[in-house]
């Protein structure tokens, strides 16, 4: 079958070799990972380079191991978070396709124009992704200069004019080497940090399309209680709780909590950590790549928790919908159905990310409190 849904999204992840070929979802084949994990090699330069850096830094007492560990904390999590989007690939095609599946319900009634919404947020937050990569390179190319000044000044021994501080066992100063680095980790970037975010947005979108079930739910509540023929409302309502059942039980709401969990559990891991190395950064000196990471990351998981906020309170919207109709109007039979949807509609759908935590509002607090418990110790012990 084919999607309807994330056609922009997937699109780029299919590039990215984080998403199979169209038609091929449910059945992506070995090649489709055998490409991912090649794609993941060519892209570990980074994550290599600034672990060597690291190491050479501590090794000669460097104080100047923060950006460093923002990188290698920043990698770590994409390549966990695109890691396991592949891994679960298969389950979470199936509820895109789910999704775009509405011979039984029908096709909600503001469908088309959320999903022209969504489409266009889409190309809007790439864009976004883009300048900031784009943005990150240019940077560093530009304070080559200062950055060699500084080796003199301070006696370090930096490669200046890479996109990450890096160390590598032989002299790199030699015309092509430095040139042929530099672009291998402008790529590294463009599809580690832009896979990771288009994924954070797949995830995202996917829920606003569970809204819209939701809502397009609530409609049909109402409809059905104002129904004055008993046999077609008794009919109506029993698709009703038919499609209640769909969206949090049997197949969408379920799964996506089962499957979404594993790779949201990133942000949860990470985030505090890389937020709080980044703040402190940040107080120390001015830093374009520490700001760009926090603002890439931050998006992608603002998006992610404000939808699953909004998932929360609109799952327990359906039993405020149903309660506030004239359903006590109607026979014995009808008014207990009813309650039934009210009384399961007070079990909102979480998406969990990881075993403590689910995304709402309050986790984004949460995540920042940690981040500033992990800036203050830094700034404690760094004196």
């Amino acid at each position: 079958m084919t999607l309807v849904i994330l056609s922009e999204t997937l699109s780029y992840l299919r590039f990215s070799c984080i998403w199979p070929k169209e038609g091929h979802e449910l059945n992506p084949g070995k090649w489709f990972y055998i490409r991912f994990m090649l794609m993941l090699t060519s892209q570990s330069i980074i994550l290599f380079g600034s672990s060597a850096h690291l190491v050479v830094s501590i090794q000669n007492n460097s104080n100047n191991i923060y950006e460093d560990l923002i990188i290698l904390i920043g990698e770590i999590g994409v390549f966990y978070f695109n890691a396991l989007y592949v891994r679960y690939e298969k389950p979470i095609a199936k509820i895109f396709t789910h999704l775009s599946d509405f011979e039984k319900f029908g096709t909600p009634p503001n469908f088309d124009q959320r999903n022209k919404k969504l489409t266009f947020l889409s190309r809007i937050y790439k864009t976004f992704i883009d300048v900031i990569i784009f943005n990150l390179c240019l940077e560093r190319l530009f304070r080559a200069k200062s950055c060699e000044r500084e080796n003199l000044r301070r006696k370090f021994k930096e490669i200046c004019g890479l996109v990450v501080t890096t160390w590598v066992p032989f002299d790199i100063e030699v015309f092509p080497l430095k040139h042929i680095l530099y672009l291998w980790q402008c790529y590294t970037m463009l599809f580690t940090m832009k896979g990771a975010a288009l994924v954070s947005f797949s995830l995202m979108e996917s829920m606003e399309h569970l809204l819209v079930r939701i809502q397009h739910l609530k409609g049909l509540l109402l409809e059905t209680v104002d129904t004055e023929d008993e046999k077609l409302r008794n009919e109506t309502l029993a698709k009703c709780v038919e499609y209640h059942i769909d969206i949090f039980e049997y197949w969408i709401g379920e799964e996506m909590d089962k499957n979404f969990d594993r790779c949201l559990f990133a942000h949860v891991l990470l985030s505090g950590a890389l937020f709080g190395c980044v703040g402190y950064t940040v107080l120390e000196s001015f830093s374009l790549l520490s700001y760009s990471l926090f603002l890439g990351w931050v998006l992608a998981f603002v998006i992610v928790s404000v939808s699953g906020q909004r998932l929360m309170d609109e799952g327990l919207s359906v039993g405020d919908t149903a309660y506030d109709s004239n359903w006590y109007d109607r026979n014995a039979s009808f008014q207990r159905n009813i309650v039934l949807i009210i009384t399961r509609s007070q079990k909102p759908i979480l998406i969990h990310a990881g075993p403590f935590s689910h995304l709402a509002h309050v986790l984004v607090l949460a995540i920042f409190k940690t981040a500033y418990t992990y800036m203050t110790m830094l700034n404690a012990t760094s004196k």
